[in-house]
């Protein structure tokens, strides 16, 4: 067996290989790593077996490890090691799969050959499962998705690793067969798995197929079926594998479009059919973020709320059903519109102004005026001033400058064009005005502020 040493403190690593009896075991340490990130670049270039891990390191913790080699190197067994005692970690530890456990400051000399002969049997265990597991096809299956408890869901795959397989499928996620299993035992299993407090996902119709197809098809489902299905009126829920629904195709470069433009800000109706077709072509969670979150980030740059596009995107990042998005869409967009939209107008008022607030974005020079911009919007100068500081909740000359500075601080950091270049560039004939204007708005001059960036 190779194995590999994970752990942030140099001397442990040391000690654990020089003073464990490997030899013995037919083990042999073919590498060590500091951290979780450097653990997965050695993985990538040696044949490990065992990866010897603790749980508290910096860059990538022995959890986050163990997660990452469940993904990508399911056959690799885990042992942990810490210096925690407490029943979380390791109850957290055996939930991910690690095969033991190893309390460091109870790693004495006269216990070694023990604990090694123990984790030998534990990994020749494992391989045997694994290797007539592989070998085993499946037709129906019980997912176990945690929901809210972790303690208790902890407890339940403790309990359930003692009468069946179970099978890790991702974060919080895991499944095992229900072949051969009587109408009692399953009843029984959906009770212990709802008492824990995670959904029960009875799954069926996979077609007699390996373990391998059987893990793809339901990291399909989970990614594009039940992601949209879900709702937390749900406390058990069936797929027929064999029945899956066909995802609507319309073009994704359409819907993104529309995501881009802020009409789903101000237009309910807007927004309801955006969500509705947005559903409908039932992306994988990762497409989902890759059409929306720079949707969101656009939206910030227009509205000069970048902060609430980052408060959004933070916020959505760990979900993992529509339903927990479309709550926090709602929630966010209402606050959104309570900041730029302090006075009730008609929603072709609101066009008009985004309109001319994403024109102003768009032009490569930035020399405008507002008498200009309230033509684009075919209104007075007059009502166009009104109606722009009461949506945006900014004079239209302060926006304006707030987007010119923005674009200036952009061309210092990322070209070499010359300062008074830049000045014409954002909409200032008078460099020195334009320099005086950045020091009171930014607070140092154009000339210190990309010098502070080329450090």
């Amino acid at each position: 067996m190779k194995v590999i040493i994970v752990d942030d403190e140099k001397l442990v690593r040391r000690g654990l290989i020089s003073i464990m009896p490997w030899a013995k075991y037919h083990m042999e340490v073919v590498g060590e790593a500091g951290n979780g990130r450097k653990a997965l670049e050695l993985l990538e270039t040696l044949e490990v077996d065992l990866v010897f891990t603790d749980l508290m390191m910096p860059e990538m913790s022995g959890f986050e490890l163990i997660e990452e080699i469940n993904e990508k190197y399911p056959a690799k067994s885990v042992v942990v090691l810490s210096c925690h005692e407490e029943f979380s970690f390791a109850q957290k530890a055996i939930r991910l799969g690690a095969i033991d456990y190893i309390v460091k400051n109870d790693l004495e000399t006269d216990v070694m050959d023990d604990v090694l002969e123990r984790i030998a049997h534990s990994y020749e265990d494992k391989v045997k499962i694994r290797i007539s597991h592989e070998a085993k096809v499946f037709d129906r299956v019980m997912v176990v998705l945690e929901l809210k408890d972790e303690e208790k869901a902890g407890q339940l795959v403790q309990k359930l690793s003692a009468s069946h397989v179970i099978h890790y499928l991702e974060r919080r996620c895991w499944f095992l067969s229900l072949d051969g299993l009587g109408e009692l035992e399953e009843q029984s299993l959906i009770n212990d798995i709802k008492q824990a407090n995670c959904l029960p996902v009875l799954v069926h119709g996979l077609g007699h197929v390996s373990l391998s197809v059987t893990v793809d098809k339901l990291h399909g489902y989970l990614a594009t079926g039940l992601l949209y299905d879900y709702t937390k009126m749900l406390n058990f829920w069936e797929w027929k594998a064999d029945e899956e629904k066909e995802s609507l195709n319309p073009e994704k470069a359409q819907l993104s479009s529309r995501w881009n433009s802020p009409e789903w800000i101000y237009s309910n109706e807007a927004y309801e059919n955006l969500l509705q077709d947005t559903a409908a072509m039932r992306l994988p969670m990762s497409e989902l973020k890759s059409l929306l979150f720079p949707a969101f980030l656009e939206n910030g740059r227009w509205l000069l709320m970048l902060e609430w596009s980052m408060q959004l995107i933070f916020r959505l990042e760990p979900l993992r059903m529509w339903e927990e998005w479309r709550a926090v869409l709602e929630e966010e967009r209402d606050k959104l519109r309570s900041m730029v939209c302090k006075t009730k107008y008609s929603d072709d008022i609101l066009r008009v102004i985004y309109k001319a607030i994403r024109y102003m974005h768009e032009q490569e020079e930035m020399d405008f005026s507002q008498s200009e911009i309230a033509g684009i919007a075919n209104m007075s100068r007059t009502y166009f001033s009104q109606c722009f500081k009461n949506v945006t909740g900014k004079s239209f000359n302060d926006y304006v400058t707030d987007i010119r500075m923005s674009k200036a601080k952009k061309l210092l950091v990322h070209t070499n064009t010359p300062i008074y270049q830049i000045a014409q560039h954002v909409g200032f004939k008078d460099e020195k005005y334009f320099s005086k204007l950045f020091l009171q708005e930014i607070g140092v001059l154009p000339s210190d502020f990309r010098k502070q960036w080329e450090k």
